[in-house]
């Protein structure tokens, strides 16, 4: 009878539903403490330490990067253009004799350099014969 009265009330159902989440809550709390061993493994990053990256240090550490790399930039890049076309110009000069070719064209063959206003007063010469030829040979052409 008292077996009937437990089926009739569902406390039989009651009885093994609460086995079954007794065992299930067993299970669960053998679960739990493997991830919170999981969880106790896993380390904890340094805040202070000095290979953690801070929001305020990331331009400095780019910054000492690109200074410990070879980084080109473009004030390095102009430099060198400029200093190796001088070495080109000067290697040209040299290998050219362009300052006897000077001389020579100026009728001035003598080893001695010449003065900045001699060289000044050669060139408006030269300008000013060329400018003649140029006007006589244009008249020319109108006739």
């Amino acid at each position: 009878m008292k077996k009937l009265i437990m089926k009739l009330l569902g406390l039989d159902t009651l009885v093994s539903d609460l086995t079954l989440l007794k065992k299930q809550n067993e299970e669960l709390k053998t679960k739990i403490e493997n991830l919170e061993n999981v969880v106790e493994e896993i380390e904890i990053p340094d805040i202070d330490a000095d290979d953690f990256v801070r929001e305020d240090d990331v331009n400095d550490r780019i910054e000492s990067y690109l200074n410990d790399n070879e980084y080109v930039s473009s004030s390095y890049v102009d430099d060198e253009i400029e200093s190796k076309v001088s070495d080109k110009v000067e290697e040209a000069i040299e290998d050219l004799d362009i300052d006897e070719k000077v001389r020579d064209l100026f009728n001035d063959a003598s080893p001695a350099p010449m003065s900045e206003e001699d060289i000044k007063k050669e060139v408006a010469e030269a300008v000013k014969v060329t400018l003649e030829k140029m006007v006589k040979a244009l008249a020319d052409q109108q006739d």
